[in-house]
């Protein structure tokens, strides 16, 4: 898979079903970030990247990454809290991270969690 590096803003909860078409039944949304072009879902059950490709036409790709694909990942973000907030994730046979770039005040401490339960 090419490089992921996506710019992004954390998506409200409210906004959580706009994806149901993405989602399977029962599958819940835990957090969310959404950039110009492609929105991160990470659900209970695994990692799912909706993008929209405007080329030609318009094109929406969406791909399933398994939590048990995770094999390390890490969060950087300014002490001072002024800085962008940086989470990126390694995935088995994939020398590209998915690499989420967000705003200052961005918290990833939530899918820092749910991450780090999914590699137990």
């Amino acid at each position: 898979m090419a490089l992921r590096t996506f710019d992004v803003t954390a998506l409200a909860p409210e906004r959580f079903g706009d994806f149901a078409g993405h989602l399977i039944e029962g599958e819940r949304v835990e957090a969310a970030f959404r950039g110009e072009t492609t929105t991160v879902l990470f659900t209970d059950r695994r990692i799912v990247t909706v993008q929209v490709q405007v080329v030609i036409s318009e094109r929406i790709e969406t791909t399933t990454l398994s939590y048990r694909a995770v094999r390390q990942f890490s969060i950087n973000r300014a002490a001072d809290g002024a800085g962008r907030s940086e989470l990126r994730i390694m995935l088995e046979s994939d020398g590209h991270p998915l690499h989420l770039r967000a705003d200052p005040g961005t918290d990833f401490g939530p899918v820092q969690a749910l991450l780090a339960q999914r590699m137990l």
